[in-house]
């Protein structure tokens, strides 16, 4: 399953590899400088990002299943 996630204004969240560890200079749906992306990032799903989701780190857009 992938989210598609949004950045909240003032908030920066870690964004994490396909093994679950942290990308060094990277925030989610965030782009390289730090600014939000206006059509939010696809990521896989992972408890990290859905502990972010439910303080408002991040916002979720959208989910999708994998065939």
């Amino acid at each position: 399953m992938t989210l598609l996630i949004q950045a909240v204004d003032g908030r920066l969240f870690s964004l994490v590899d396909a093994s679950g560890h942290a990308v060094r200079g990277r925030f989610a749906a965030r782009d390289k400088g730090g600014a939000a992306m206006p059509g939010g990032e696809l990521v896989r799903d992972h408890t990290h990002y859905r502990r972010a989701i439910l303080r408002g780190d991040i916002k979720l857009v959208a989910e999708q299943e994998h065939s």
